[in-house]
């Protein structure tokens, strides 16, 4: 199976009078946590009913650890991990935490991940 790809044209934001053309992929939608649910009942012995409370548990687990200040590692998915961006100020003495701007979540794809998405095949549309 191969993704789709279309050709965009992108300004140089450095130089607005230039502009390149690039390759995108066209995505399908977004696959939502109930069709995970099914196919994991379908291709498993479990009940609906356990798929939903393991993925509830993990969702919960994932946001308690982070905000403890672990990394998550999900195997052969990836680790997440909390990041912040904040203001860089010149002395160590003036850098607070009053200084974090914006929290988010971070993910490093794992080494597996990595390589399925090299063996991805495109095509133009």
């Amino acid at each position: 199976m191969s993704i789709k790809c279309k050709v965009v044209s992108k300004i140089n934001p450095q130089n607005r009078t230039e502009s390149k053309f690039y390759m995108q992929p066209i995505r399908k939608g977004t696959i939502s946590r109930a069709k995970i649910e099914e196919r994991i009942v379908r291709e498993t012995s479990l009940s609906k009913a356990d798929v939903r409370s393991a993925l509830t548990i993990l969702s919960d687990m994932i946001g308690d650890y982070l905000t403890e200040g672990y990394n998550v590692a999900l195997n052969e998915i990836g680790t997440l991990s909390i990041r912040v961006k904040s203001e860089g100020v010149e002395n160590e003495a003036d850098a607070t935490v009053n200084n974090i701007s914006a929290v988010s979540v971070g993910f490093r794809p794992a080494v597996e991940l990595k390589e399925k998405m090299t063996q991805t095949k495109f095509e133009k549309e």
